[in-house]
């Protein structure tokens, strides 16, 4: 994963949409952004830290935190 990579990704965009209540995945994001999955959740992590946490399963997505 390189800078050019995770320069692509609007965070502000992401934290706004999850507060927002709009389900959110890995599988959708990277798609959105251009990424492979475990990329995007690399990059997810090294952003927002302890803050996030994943749900798998149908009810499942992205939860941040404030």
């Amino acid at each position: 994963m390189t800078t050019t990579t995770t320069s692509k990704i609007d965070f502000a965009s992401l934290t706004t949409r999850a507060s927002n209540g709009e389900r959110l995945t890995v599988k959708h994001l990277a798609r959105e952004f251009g990424m492979k999955a475990p990329d995007m959740k690399r990059a997810l992590v090294a952003h927002f830290g302890t803050r996030i946490t994943f749900k798998r399963g149908r009810t499942g997505g992205i939860h941040i935190t404030a």
